[in-house]
């Protein structure tokens, strides 16, 4: 993966959600054609807390971010140009746990939407930027995975949104990487073996 420079690190969370927005939105559009997207990236409140208006459309919502224990990069990582390498510190490996809701006026509109949002992510479990044009190249790969939660872990996601329960399901997005760029150290390349 190229080194993402500090400003880019910093909005990285924000392009894999509004890429997988943009998605879902486009192939709910296929099969029920509107002319506005009917998948937003929104909080369920807004922040004076009082309820935000997300009526009859999908939205994603950033409920939690998890470092990924799978991979393991305790190493310092290099970036070289063939006369040094620059050392930066290890990458961060995250997990994005986001709430897919549907908020629609009819229940069974709610329930229709949801169906449809879960058959996008069972036949679009991994976007790579070979498969996904629009997907930034800052990243490898985005893997979503079904999450089941308890009816306890329900009523705490709810509770903590301060909003009313709607028919939802939670992905795990995996393996956004954050690396900031900032070079920690130079090391000289080694320019070849003297044998005497």
């Amino acid at each position: 993966m190229p080194f993402a420079t500090p400003k880019l690190a910093g909005i990285l969370i924000y392009q894999a959600l509004s890429f997988l927005t943009n998605e879902l939105s486009d192939y709910l559009a296929t099969v029920v054609p509107d002319s506005e997207p009917r998948a937003v990236l929104a909080a369920h409140v807004n922040p004076d807390g009082t309820p935000a208006t997300i009526a009859d459309k999908v939205s994603l919502t950033l409920l939690n971010l998890t470092p990924e224990t799978t991979v393991r990069n305790l190493v310092p990582e290099r970036s070289g140009n063939g006369s040094d390498h620059a050392r930066l510190s290890p990458s961060i490996k995250l997990n994005l746990h986001v709430l897919v809701a549907a908020n629609f006026k009819e229940y069974s509109e709610a329930l229709k939407f949801l169906g449809l949002a879960l058959a996008f992510f069972q036949g679009h479990s991994v976007f790579t930027p070979q498969s996904s044009p629009r997907l930034d190249r800052s990243f490898d790969r985005l893997v979503v995975e079904l999450e089941a939660a308890t009816y306890q872990e329900w009523s705490h996601v709810w509770g903590m949104l301060g909003s009313k329960q709607l028919p939802s399901v939670v992905y795990k997005v995996k393996l956004v990487t954050i690396q900031d760029g900032l070079v920690q150290g130079r090391t000289p390349a080694v320019s070849g073996l003297g044998v005497n």
